[in-house]
């Protein structure tokens, strides 16, 4: 009885990292836990292989070093590599401040503020990209004077606290995050208010949820089904570049169980770039 109860205690003070999306989410409750049935065993596969982490680092390093020698063939032992043309959006300004920010943002003022306010760059490693801000009089009198105020912009209450849960579980801090939409209520296109706040802000990632914002921030008509957890480059302007990563939109992974298995994967790539997992 007394080594049992040491092995509870040892359990508890070194508890065992997640195992699913949903653990990740609400925590190692018995309630999430299912009686297992005898299986045949299977061989688990890896969700980061070394042949893909090694594919994905050349590929960054052949983006990067093309930017820095401004030039699209890349000269190696024995011969030389053409990479393929980058995307990118141009006309991109570049930001001495917050204030000159602000300037070419067209956007309600109110909610510039609910969601930069608190924002400082360096700081900040996520941008993520939603489908469309909801309207302020929707917004007003869900407001708690928290985090969950900036989600709120662009999510119902529920799927804002959903969300606000998938960023926790990705180890971020609310500092770290903006959330900006590419659309407005009236179907304003803000993809150029998006670029501009990755400029100033410089994130590491740039994270678009859904296909419309994919579509938009990507300039390509891909299905989300097929570049998902990707990392994509993108340049802004001729000074520096992005990387961009499309993740399923929060709603539906909300209300789809099967989804949440590809969601966790996806966004532990992410938390692996951004050196929140070993």
């Amino acid at each position: 009885m007394e080594s049992l109860f040491k092995q509870k205690l040892l359990g508890l003070r070194n508890p065992r990292p997640a195992q699913t999306f949903a653990e990740a989410l609400m925590g190692d409750s018995s309630w999430l836990k299912k009686t297992p049935k005898p299986i045949a065993p299977t061989i688990q596969k890896e969700v980061f292989s070394e042949k893909i982490q090694v594919i994905e680092s050349l590929e960054r390093f052949a983006q990067e070093k093309t930017l820095e020698q401004n030039s699209q063939v890349l000269k190696v032992p024995g011969g030389e590599v053409h990479v393929k043309n980058v995307e990118s959006w141009q006309g991109v300004g570049q930001f001495s401040s917050f204030d000159s920010l602000k300037d070419v943002l067209r956007l309600d003022q109110k909610l510039v503020d609910i969601i930069l306010s608190k924002k400082v760059p360096g700081k900040v490693k996520v941008l993520f990209v939603s489908e469309k801000f909801r309207k302020m009089e929707e917004v007003i009198p869900e407001i708690r004077g928290g985090f969950i105020d900036e989600l709120l912009t662009g999510f119902p209450l529920k799927t804002a606290e959903f969300f606000e849960r998938m960023i926790l579980a990705m180890k971020l801090q609310s500092e770290e995050v903006i959330i900006f939409p590419i659309e407005g209520a009236d179907d304003t296109d803000y993809s150029d208010n998006v670029m501009a706040i990755a400029s100033f802000y410089q994130p590491e990632v740039v994270v678009t949820l859904g296909a419309t914002a994919t579509s938009k921030i990507l300039k390509s008509n891909d299905r989300l089904s097929l570049v998902h957890g990707q990392f994509f480059t993108r340049k802004l302007g001729d000074e520096s570049s992005v990387q961009i990563v499309p993740l399923f939109h929060p709603s539906i992974i909300e209300t789809n169980q099967n989804m949440k298995k590809t969601a966790w994967i996806d966004m532990q790539k992410i938390m692996k770039h951004l050196k929140k997992l070993p």
